[in-house]
């Protein structure tokens, strides 16, 4: 005869039926206590107490597990962890190529860095911030639908980019022009060069 224990289905039980039943045998356990019920066999208490714990830790895990899908809806934890991630793996990217610069993505950064500038705008191909736009040093900074002449696309450098570079200021040393001298863009490409 195979043994099939049916009492196992409590498991299955929803968090308002187990409570229910815990609180069932909670005041079972207390008319006992408190004398109003005739003496019981002594393998009942037990049993009941049993069933007390068994169906208040099924509750309480219900009650765990509704209150964290709750949390979690309202709360995106893991997109944050995922945010988070991300973020840390780009300033370790930055920060390992800082060494492997171009002289151009140097002077372009020491400029920046130098006039306190995380946003400019540049030709639409990116100039010679292009490798740096690849790199995702520096970014397109347009809404979208928004208009910008060809020589005007907005750039910017992403905040936690620009800690990076703030934290390695040292590495970029800014040279400004001669007295009289213009001061041209570094990302923009000449004229003459195209």
């Amino acid at each position: 005869m195979p043994l099939n224990p049916k009492w196992l289905e409590i498991l299955k039980a929803s968090g308002w039926q187990t409570t229910a039943i815990t609180c069932a045998c909670g005041l079972f356990l207390l008319m006992v206590r408190w004398g109003w019920l005739p003496p019981l066999n002594p393998w009942v208490i037990p049993s009941v107490t049993f069933a007390l714990l068994l169906c208040g830790c099924l509750a309480l895990a219900s009650v765990a597990s509704a209150t964290f899908k709750l949390l979690f809806s309202l709360l995106p934890i893991e997109i944050w962890i995922v945010h988070w991630v991300t973020l840390r793996r780009e300033k370790r990217a930055v920060r390992d190529y800082i060494p492997h610069m171009t002289p151009h993505e140097r002077k372009i950064t020491s400029y920046l860095l130098a006039k306190n500038q995380k946003m400019f705008t540049a030709a639409a191909d990116g100039g010679y911030a292009t490798t740096l736009i690849s790199r995702g040093i520096v970014v397109r900074a347009f809404q979208p639908g928004q208009v910008f002449g060809y020589q005007d696309m907005p750039l910017a450098i992403p905040d936690h980019i620009w800690e990076v570079l703030l934290k390695h200021k040292d590495q970029f040393p800014y040279q400004p022009p001669q007295t009289g001298e213009p001061e041209v863009h570094p990302w923009r490409v000449p004229w003459m060069v195209r």
